[in-house]
């Protein structure tokens, strides 16, 4: 606060030019009076931080529920001048809960305008499947190989998966160790024919198994497309996997 003195004229000075002088510091007082809190911070990093604060606060209370956020530091070297309007936040736009890192723009449309990028973390927890167990590469999961875990969403890499249940029977392709998150890029069908096995194959659309036998070109599970080469004719053919033991002709 401004303490504006009411003491005499100092000697020298004219009456006029005092009342002048005391004029302009009423004239300051009230101007900082009047000023936004923005306004008296110290510097333009203290000015972003404030408004970043905020803008994260608002996105905490639109019902995120298990979101957190982090926002980086500005540099300490940054010379802006303090905006001398309110700071526009990412456009009004909301952040983007399924990103774990982003960057989020501040803009000052003031006297002298700027805009800087400001990076955020976002931490999203959910409740997903994770393993029980190290698992090795073919392994087939069962339900006790499964568990629920609380995870930083944002940080899985492939779709994860919330319901035990549609796992089970699913064969692992990498290994996973205990508590590892279970993805859409860590598991696939449980291979039942492999390349080299001889399989009957089903055509007609009838259920009926003509006699003929084949050859697997690949490996499958059970409803997927896999080749099959006639130990007869020595034709290939694209069928479907019924089990470990039959195929069915596509169109056949």
């Amino acid at each position: 606060m401004i303490h504006v003195s009411r003491d005499h004229p100092p000697p020298g000075h004219h009456k006029t030019g005092y009342r002048r002088h005391l004029t302009r510091l009423v004239l300051t007082a009230a101007l900082l009076a009047a000023m936004p809190s923005w306004a008296s911070a110290v510097s333009v990093q203290e000015q972003v931080a404030e408004a970043m604060n905020a803008y994260l606060d608002a996105q905490r209370a639109t019902g995120h529920g298990q979101v957190s956020f982090h926002s980086g530091r500005l540099d300490p070297r940054l010379r802006l001048a303090v905006c001398d309007q309110s700071l526009e936040i990412n456009e009004g736009r909301p952040l983007n809960v399924n990103r774990g890192r982003q960057t989020v723009k501040v803009s000052c449309h003031g006297t002298s305008p700027w805009r800087i990028f400001v990076p955020v973390e976002l931490t999203r927890r959910e409740s997903a499947v994770v393993v029980t167990r190290p698992l090795a590469t073919g392994d087939v999961i069962t339900a006790s190989d499964l568990t629920l875990s609380t995870v930083d969403a944002n940080r899985a890499r492939g779709a994860y998966y919330q319901d035990a249940s549609q796992l089970v029977g699913m064969a692992v392709t990498r290994p996973l160790q205990s508590g590892e998150l279970v993805t859409q890029r860590t598991i696939g069908v449980n291979a039942v024919v492999t390349r080299g096995d001889i399989v009957a194959i089903r055509s007609g659309g009838g259920g009926l198994v003509v006699g003929s036998t084949g050859e697997v070109q690949g490996r499958a599970g059970v409803g997927q497309r896999v080749r099959v080469r006639n130990t007869s004719s020595g034709k290939e053919i694209e069928t479907i996997v019924i089990d470990n033991r039959t195929v069915e002709a596509i169109g056949g």
